[in-house]
């Protein structure tokens, strides 16, 4: 589906006033992150918030099997490709949120033998390409004010924010455990402590944890009620974090032949809102609950993804004066 544009143009802004393109989990999707970037030129976007994991979940191997020829694993189909299709099969996997990575067969077999160093793999190609997206951001984004901010998620090993932080200029703001001001008066609040997943993944705490975390934000905030919390997690039992029931072994509970959900968003982040109850609170994680609830006076948003299928799911916020003017999803 095409990205729509608005269809009117928006009426004269104040300098308090924002509009602000929101989106999450990108997964490694290089053609939602570019999506994203042109965002901001597309819909004239000041600001865009970035939510968390946009770190890919798999390395996918490109073993040579001879001159010229190459086999690699596409969602659990085998592809044989040639010099002339190689950069086209990095280009898919890519746009799908695969890393690839070319090897002989000797350096396949190493690292099949030593799945320790399959994780020293990863870190290496994921480096690599978040350097990549940074790089193109700061290319596309030059001559404007636009910056990025960048909140981590449950996905995104530390080694993301060690990136960021050193090739992000001032373009790409990483802003776990900060306040910053997207305007006078306009606060965000931005972490990706997630609560804890059957998946053993990078930021998960205990709820008790991240309800310490939130209150030293919360604490800092000096217009509570105007300020924008950018949490990863969903809160808890709030329709935004609907997700299929797990059993033990990992597989999806059914029932009548149906899958079995249930709430597993984020009790402390459910209080924080209700506690502060900011103009706003932004979230992702769960992919398949896009959607926006009131919690009191406050509008919660979860942005949802579809980036494997490269479909960029987001969110463009109008916001000035302390009020959410308007807000609208887009899909594209």
């Amino acid at each position: 589906m095409p990205l729509r544009r608005r269809k009117a143009p928006a009426p004269p802004r104040s300098d308090r006033e924002r509009t602000v393109f929101f989106a999450s989990d990108l997964h490694g999707s290089q053609v939602c992150f570019r999506k994203f970037v042109s965002a901001a030129k597309f819909y004239g976007a000041d600001t865009l918030l970035l939510g968390g994991d946009i770190s890919a979940k798999v390395v996918v191997p490109i073993v040579t099997t001879g001159p010229g020829r190459w086999v690699a694993q596409f969602h659990g189909r085998e592809e044989k490709i040639d010099d002339s299709t190689v950069a086209d099969f990095e280009q898919r996997a890519a746009n799908s949120g695969l890393y690839t990575e070319r090897m002989d067969p000797d350096e396949y077999q190493h690292y099949a033998g030593h799945p320790d160093r399959v994780e020293e793999l990863f870190g290496r190609v994921m480096r690599r390409t978040v350097q990549q997206w940074v790089e193109y951001a700061k290319t596309k984004l030059d001559g404007s004010d636009v910056v990025i901010f960048n909140a981590p998620g449950n996905d995104d090993p530390k080694e993301v924010d060690e990136v960021l932080l050193t090739h992000g200029d001032g373009r790409v703001r990483f802003t776990e455990g900060e306040i910053v001001e997207l305007a006078p008066g306009m606060e965000m609040l931005s972490t990706g402590y997630t609560n804890i997943t059957p998946w053993d993944t990078h930021r998960e705490y205990p709820e008790d944890e991240i309800r310490l975390h939130l209150a030293r934000m919360t604490g800092r905030l000096e217009h509570p009620g105007r300020a924008i919390f950018n949490i990863h997690v969903p809160p808890y039992n709030s329709r935004l974090d609907t997700a299929p029931l797990l059993g033990q072994d990992l597989k999806v509970n059914t029932s009548a032949g149906a899958q079995v959900t249930a709430p597993v968003g984020s009790v402390a982040v459910r209080e924080a809102i209700e506690a502060v109850q900011p103009l706003l609170s932004l979230h992702g994680h769960i992919h398949e609950s896009g959607g926006s609830v009131k919690i009191g006076r406050t509008t919660a948003i979860n942005v949802g993804s579809e980036y494997g299928e490269g479909v960029l799911r987001g969110v463009l916020l109008t916001i000035g004066d302390g009020k959410l003017l308007r807000y609208q999803a887009v899909t594209g």
